[in-house]
């Protein structure tokens, strides 16, 4: 796998950049450079820049009240960056600036890479949407759930073996711990036992999952889940391959993500993660040269550290680090139909597939235990939420999904633009994508 550090880009692009444009040539395109994006004004891409400066105070309103350690911010079209805002440093007081090249946490931001993985393989033949999971896995051949995930109810026999369409919707019946979204008796197992946990190899892993009864019956509503992490197992064993190499050498690698991977190395420009206080981890509180009082505490070391080369499995639910150039990169091949500059990823049919419901058949009260009121406006397909119009649930509104350090990224299928919004703060309490995305909205000419 080709980790972060063995970068395409030399270090003296920063000077390239002021050297031309010192010369005027404000208009050269810098997409010579391996991890940038040309740059465009934003009523080149029909947009009003001043509207768009809205998604700049929404940010600062959180940054100066010392609530998100920084933020990066950018919307693309057409692979052309036309608005971007950042700020704040890849550690508190550090001095050093985060840019659309610093690698921040993506957590779930993680699955839409796993999700195109899968896609890849059926396009080879190498598994369907149908396959069953104990193919590849037979410890899962006899399941048993746990009703609503209360060890009180009866458990009861899986009616039928879970499938790769239900582990990519999130319908597969396992879940989360309750630090993330899950709920109930078998939550509360899931974070005893630490699942998933990358301290330990694949198949401990599955070994372990396959022992805790699911939530739900396969197929039958829409549960949260380490469903894609089991995904990324899957593709393991079909491909001989490690995930994070197999994304590299088919993914990231020909999308030129040079800043994206599961291991940080050593120079690599990343930005620290931050937790809310507790007692035995005090807020920062002011640092020099600012007048900011940071509410926030740095996030306590742990054993084979996210980032770290120590880990035995790659999390494909959420273990993956990657830059705002990169990640946009990504979107705009989705939005292309799979396609960006000379990298076909998929084929048009599939990038389809993904942004269609797959999962027609539930009704709006599978989504309400997770999503509330949004609900009445969401469909889930390959990996991708999809959020209707709320005045008309026959049209697209945008495709979303985030992940648990208040990561977002959205993409319309309007006019194809694409946006993301990063920070580095865990848990997930700031989900302002609506927001931003409305902004945009609004921005359009």
């Amino acid at each position: 796998m080709r980790i972060a550090s063995e970068r395409k880009v030399p270090t003296v692009m920063p000077l390239i950049k002021v050297a031309l444009l010192s010369l005027g040539l404000t208009g050269l395109s810098f997409s010579l450079f391996a991890d940038s994006l040309p740059h465009i004004t934003a009523e080149e891409a029909g947009y009003d820049s001043k509207k768009l400066n809205e998604i700049t105070d929404r940010l600062d309103v959180l940054y100066e009240d010392g609530r998100i350690p920084s933020y990066v911010a950018a919307v693309a079209k057409d692979g052309k960056v036309f608005f971007s805002a950042v700020r704040g440093d890849t550690a508190i007081g550090s001095g050093e600036e985060v840019s659309l090249e610093t690698m921040y946490y993506l957590a779930s931001m993680t699955k839409p890479f796993v999700s195109t993985a899968i896609f890849q393989l059926i396009e080879q033949g190498k598994l369907g949407l149908d396959s069953e999971l104990k193919e590849f896995f037979p410890v899962f051949s006899d399941m048993f759930v746990a009703p609503n995930g209360s060890y009180d109810s009866q458990f009861e026999e899986a009616l039928r073996p879970v499938t790769i369409l239900d582990l990519i919707t999130h319908t597969s019946g396992f879940t989360y711990g309750e630090s993330v979204i899950g709920f109930g008796d078998v939550a509360k197992l899931y974070d005893e036992l630490g699942l998933i946990n990358r301290c330990i190899s694949r198949d401990e892993n599955m070994e372990l999952l396959s022992q805790i009864p699911l939530v739900s019956q396969p197929g039958a509503t829409f549960n949260y889940s380490v469903g894609v992490d089991i995904l990324g197992a899957v593709l393991e064993v079909i491909t001989d391959q490690r995930l994070g190499d197999y994304l590299d050498q088919n993914i990231t690698g020909p999308l030129g993500m040079t800043n994206t991977g599961f291991v940080l190395g050593e120079d690599d420009e990343f930005a620290h993660i931050y937790v809310p206080p507790s007692s035995g981890n005090r807020p920062i509180g002011r640092v020099d040269g600012s007048d900011i009082d940071w509410k926030i505490a740095p996030r306590e070391s742990r054993s084979c550290p996210l980032g770290s080369p120590d880990g035995l499995f790659d999390s494909g639910g959420g273990g993956i680090f990657g830059s705002a150039y990169d990640y946009l990169k990504f979107l705009s091949m989705v939005a292309n139909r799979g396609v960006f500059e000379d990298a076909t990823i998929l084929q048009p049919s599939s990038i389809e597939q993904q942004l269609s419901n797959l999962v027609p058949g539930l009704g709006l009260e599978a989504f309400m235990a997770q999503f509330g009121e949004a609900a009445s406006y969401m469909s889930f397909g390959g990996g991708y939420g999809i959020k209707q119009q709320p005045n008309d649930n026959s049209k697209i509104d945008y495709y979303f999904w985030g992940g648990a350090a208040n990561t977002a990224f959205w993409f319309d299928p309007i006019d194809g633009s694409v946006g993301i919004f990063f920070t580095a703060f865990l848990p997930g309490q700031y989900n302002i994508a609506d927001d931003l995305e409305q902004i945009i909205d609004d921005a359009r000419l």
